[in-house]
């Protein structure tokens, strides 16, 4: 018996808000959509995304800000396309019955992101990605020309030079998926690091595939830090602390209850006064520094981060005592596939949305851009990818050749993770230095020689370390 063989028109690769909103675009084209996914990525957990609604703000404003942050290294014509659509991504969502926050007298309730010149971000309380995602998801479920099958894609194939196909597996078993167009909506790779705030499963897949199908990848050695990711209590220990409440009065103070920072700085250069800091030796007893309520209106934050009140209002019996402990952890990959702003790559039939994405950003990225740059792009794919022309391509017999061509061995892919996401942690952190990258590349080198010679006990897991291996190596590129 063969390999199980599917026929599609557009394979989406991710079923986040990416991958969501390309099917939301494409599917009423008409086109066989299947939307490979196995779930638990990070669309969950975005609290809501910029947009251009406050007085005297524009979407001209919106783009110098957003060049500004990315110190000159994004690509401008992305950026206009991300803040040019962005009041339209809100009016969508509003005609599907999405409710944003709104004030008493009826403007929009605006979250200040760090780095911004207005107060932008659009929000349902604070759990705008779960409502959308259900929305969408339920949308799509009853189009009878778009699938949910829960695959790992671990290849893709072309055919002079265009996409033709790819390679999955579900429950272990391989599968093949003969199509013309694919779209790499996988999320970014902080999952690689052993301290991250965002889960394991997003290891940066859609970095090598599209890599080994031969696109361009650029910006890869830019990752954003979120500055204050809790490191005490234990109860928290990973979960992230949004900036937007240093507007709102709270404090970054270090062992010394002295402030790390006098006002709200980018993310990146936060990041990086919160690191220099406890690598001075101004760190608190677990390794970061507090983030400070006291000065925090309580009303005030149980009305706009509901959310967030009921998950921190507990661990202080007065709340003016509330204090975390923070320190940066690896967040956002700000770069990634180079895309057109039509959300296609430099291959044929292939594109790419949301963090797989790169070019956007630059240096470094405002909060709430990357829950508009989903939207935007994933709708942008889904369009485009939806006039790509069909093909009769047939992948299975290079697919069967590609597999019988690896091997598996005793190694343990999750002892491999770990190892990998502590050289990461070490060597490609928030103070990274040339000679410090140097370094990770030889432990990179060295890992990938142990995986050569004894791989993981399956084709899959052999397939996903070395994927591993080469989105590490594009996040360790010492910069020029």
């Amino acid at each position: 018996m063969g390999i199980v063989t599917h026929n599609c028109d557009i394979l989406i690769v991710g079923g986040g808000l990416a991958g969501l909103s390309a099917a939301l675009a494409a599917v009423k084209s008409d086109k066989r959509i299947v939307i490979a996914d196995l779930g638990g990525g990070a669309s969950s957990e975005v609290m809501g995304f910029c947009a251009p609604f406050a007085p005297d703000d524009s979407a001209e404003i919106f783009a110098a800000d957003t060049l500004r942050a990315g110190a000159g290294e994004n690509d401008p014509a992305l950026v206009n396309r991300l803040c040019a659509d962005a009041v339209k991504m809100v009016r969508n969502l509003e005609s599907l019955g999405i409710e944003f926050d709104h004030k008493q007298d009826g403007s929009y309730d605006l979250l200040h992101p760090v780095g911004s010149s207005f107060p932008r971000v659009v929000h349902h309380q604070t759990t705008t990605g779960k409502v959308v995602m259900g929305k969408y998801r339920e949308l799509l479920q009853s189009c009878a020309n778009c699938e949910f099958h829960q695959v790992r894609i671990v290849k893709l194939f072309t055919n002079n030079g265009q996409i033709a196909g790819a390679l999955g597996f579900e429950h272990g078993e391989p599968i093949i998926y003969n199509t013309p167009a694919v779209i790499l909506a996988t999320g970014g790779a902080a999952g690689l690091y052993s301290f991250s705030s965002w889960t394991k499963i997003l290891q940066g897949s859609g970095y090598a595939l599209a890599l080994d199908a031969g696109a361009e990848l650029t910006g890869m050695n830019r990752v954003q830090f979120e500055p204050c990711v809790a490191v005490y209590p234990e109860k928290l220990y990973s979960f992230p602390i949004i900036t937007t409440l240093l507007y709102e009065g709270a404090r970054l103070l270090d062992r010394n209850n002295q402030p790390v920072v006098i006002e709200p700085l980018p993310k990146r250069e936060l990041a990086l006064r919160i690191a220099s800091a406890i690598a001075a030796g101004k760190g608190c007893e677990h390794g970061g520094v507090w983030f400070d309520f006291a000065q925090v209106d309580e009303a005030t934050f149980q009305r706009k981060y509901p959310q967030y009140y009921h998950k921190l209002r507990p661990l202080a019996e007065d709340f003016h005592q509330l204090r975390i402990e923070v320190k940066p952890a690896a967040h956002t990959t700000l770069g990634g596939i180079k895309i057109t702003p039509d959300g296609a790559t430099g291959v044929p039939g292939l594109f790419a949305a949301g963090e797989a994405a790169g070019g956007i950003h630059g240096r470094d990225r405002i909060g709430g851009n990357a829950g508009l740059e989903i939207l935007v792009f994933g709708h942008t794919a889904g369009h485009t990818a939806s006039s790509y022309p069909a093909s009769s391509d047939d992948i299975s017999k290079v697919a069967t050749n590609f597999l019988a061509r690896l091997r598996s061995g005793t190694g343990n892919r999750d002892t491999f993770i770990l190892r990998l996401g502590k050289i990461l942690d070490c060597y490609c952190g928030t103070l990274r230095t040339d000679k410090r990258l140097a370094e990770g590349q030889w432990q990179l080198n060295e890992l990938a020689a142990g995986l050569a010679d004894n791989p993981p006990r399956t084709l899959e897991e052999n397939l996903l370390c070395r994927q591993s291996i080469t989105v590490a190596e594009q996040l360790m590129r010492i910069h020029l």
